[in-house]
């Protein structure tokens, strides 16, 4: 199986709400924002960080194998196959965060310099890491989804307060994401500790 067959592949093993929730919630975004909310910090607000939340708990899907047994016996590792899932689910979200900026950009609702637009998307990246490694190592969806809810009040609460300058920030939250991704990676190694994960 190569080429199109395989991503086709794996966007049903993710699942379509998995793949559809973040440009879902980018949609209703740009309708709250463009009709019911004014401009300010609420609406700001919800623009950036809405869209990371459901990227990080999109991403708890892609650490999911139901068949782990099967996937045993496939000449693929697990790591690999995790790695396609999350360049799925990443490339929804992050695509879903900046036609939502651009968007709203270009209607005039939202005045985004570049440093936003890395900003939204190192969020959104820096969440899917955490629900991907905690879903491996915690084997359950439920026990990841509180992890990503932790971590995206942590980044909302003390982080934007500690790192003020976007760039800065944007730059912490790309060294989270890469320290979480090389730890998925590691807990992928072994396909034998996947059995219940998910559970």
């Amino acid at each position: 199986m190569t080429g199109s067959r395989l991503w086709r592949y794996e966007a049903r093993r993710v699942g379509v709400p998995a793949l559809l929730v973040s440009p879902v919630f980018a949609v209703v975004l740009l309708l709250l924002r463009l009709g019911l909310l004014p401009e300010g910090y609420v609406g700001g607000w919800l623009v950036q960080a809405v869209p990371a939340l459901v990227a990080g708990m999109a991403a708890t899907a892609a650490a999911v194998e139901r068949s782990a047994e099967l996937q045993l016996t496939m000449p693929t590792p697990f790591r690999t196959t995790i790695s396609r899932r999350l360049v799925l689910v990443g490339a929804t979200a992050v695509l879903s965060s900046l036609a939502l900026i651009a968007w709203l950009t270009a209607a005039g609702v939202v005045r985004a310099p570049v440093t936003e637009y890395l900003l939204v998307c190192s969020f959104a990246t820096m969440l899917a890491a955490v629900g991907c490694w905690s879903t491996l190592a915690l084997r359950s969806v439920a026990g990841a989804s509180a992890v990503v809810l932790a971590a995206w009040l942590g980044t909302l609460l003390v982080l934007d307060r500690v790192v003020t300058p976007p760039l800065a920030r944007s730059i912490v939250l790309l060294v989270l994401a890469a320290v979480l991704f090389t730890n998925v990676l590691r807990l992928s190694a072994d396909g034998e500790d996947l059995i219940g994960a998910g559970e």
